[in-house]
């Protein structure tokens, strides 16, 4: 019975996981290169 549970739980972490990496991925596709780089070229024209 214990097992079970385990892999009930386990199964569950894993699955929003899962869903939180495809969100995103889905979040990351959106965004334009400006968008996405805008921080880090700011920081590489204050050099």
């Amino acid at each position: 019975m214990r097992r079970l549970v385990f892999v009930l739980a386990l199964l569950a972490v894993a699955s929003a996981g899962i869903s939180a990496s495809f969100a995103a991925v889905h979040h990351a596709k959106t965004l334009t290169f400006s968008e996405r780089f805008a921080p880090a070229l700011e920081l590489m024209a204050k050099r």
